[in-house]
Order: structure tokens, then C-alpha cells, then sequence
């Protein structure tokens, strides 16, 4: 009889270690496909990222030679707080151009600036103004920070423009102002860029 009860018990725990050894495997399955989609969202993101920041990191080399040489003539020799020479684009939807600024520091008591741009107008091709909703600032892309720039020195600054591809044919007139890190307030004379979209 003893024979017979321990046969009786140790069957039902074997099927126990049979779905415990399941459940394990089940749950290391779960954990394991949550891992995957877990790297997989990760990677993605991780590319999105890579991109953002390929896209926002535009090289000063992209600032073609004219453009720099312009900006060195215009705060070197002329001695210019602020200059943004070449400033009009042609362009169509889908395309992009560099716009360069060039920052002079001869402040004293000031090392840091800022670029605000705004959009100070945009006119269709018979003149008439645009009234459509759209965002400009989605077509620009530049460092909005505080640049550092010493006393007595000058930096150039890239703007990129890219027109998106279903925006309306005419012109759209921007304004770019240099502000004082220490107080806000406006450095240099207000520079303007003009991009005529075909």
C-alpha cells in the first residue's frame, strides 16, 4: 500500500515540474520577444536620433567659399558687427540652401549671442500676400543656443532653409537679429535673407 501511495504522489509532482518547466519556458519566451521589440524600437530610435542630429549639425564647410570669403570681408576688413552677404535663394520645393551670418564681438563686458529669425513676409507671384497658414520656421534650421564668441573675434554661423515641397510659389522674406546673451537685447544692425520659391 505504501508502494502504491508514494507511486500516486510522485506522479502528480512530476506533471507539477512539467508545468512549472513550461511555465518557465513560456515566461523566458515572453521575456525574450519583449527583448526583440524592445532593440528593435531602440535601434529605431536610435536612427531617427542619428539623423535629427546629421541634419542639425550643418558643417561650415557646406558655406560655400564665396559665401565665407564675403562674411571674412565684411567683418574683417570692414570691421561689421553683423553681416549676412549673398541673402537671396532661388529655389524649389524639396530643396535646400545655406545661408551664412558672421558675428564680430567687439564687446568688452558680452560673450554670448543668440540668432532670432522670424519671418517678416511672404508674397505670392502677383505680389499679393500669402495669407495661407503654413510655418516658415519648420523650413529653418540652425543653432539657437547661445554661441560664444571672445572679444575682438568673429564667427560665422550656418542658416539651413529647406522648402518643403508643397509650399506656395512666391517670396518669403525673413529677418535675422543677433541678440546679447547678458541682457536679450538686439546686437548689430537687423540682416535679412530672401528665398524666392518656383
Amino acid at each position: 500500500m505504501k508502494k502504491y501511495i508514494s507511486k500516486h504522489k510522485s506522479k502528480p509532482s512530476s506533471i507539477s515540474n512539467n508545468k512549472h518547466k513550461q511555465g518557465a519556458i513560456s515566461l523566458s519566451m515572453n521575456l525574450l520577444v519583449i527583448l526583440i521589440i524592445s532593440l528593435v524600437i531602440l535601434g529605431m530610435g536610435v536612427t531617427l536620433l542619428y539623423k535629427m542630429v546629421g541634419t542639425a549639425l550643418i558643417d561650415k564647410e557646406k558655406l560655400d567659399a564665396r559665401t565665407q570669403q564675403e562674411l571674412l570681408r565684411l567683418l574683417v576688413d570692414e570691421g561689421k558687427k553683423v553681416a549676412l552677404p549673398l541673402h537671396i535663394a532661388d529655389l524649389y520645393g524639396n530643396e535646400k540652401h545655406v545661408f551664412g551670418i558672421g558675428i564680430l564681438n567687439v564687446e568688452s563686458e558680452n560673450n554670448l549671442f543668440q540668432l532670432s529669425i522670424e519671418l517678416d513676409g511672404a508674397f505670392d507671384l502677383e505680389g499679393n500676400k500669402i495669407t495661407s497658414e503654413f510655418s516658415p520656421s519648420e523650413w529653418l534650421l540652425y543653432y539657437q543656443d547661445n554661441i560664444k564668441i571672445e572679444q575682438s573675434s568673429h564667427h560665422i554661423e550656418p542658416i539651413l532653409v529647406t522648402v518643403p515641397g508643397n509650399a506656395q510659389k512666391g517670396k518669403y522674406l525673413f529677418n535675422v537679429k543677433i541678440l546679447k546673451g547678458s541682457d536679450g537685447s538686439q546686437y548689430g544692425n537687423t540682416q535679412k535673407f530672401i528665398v524666392n520659391v518656383h
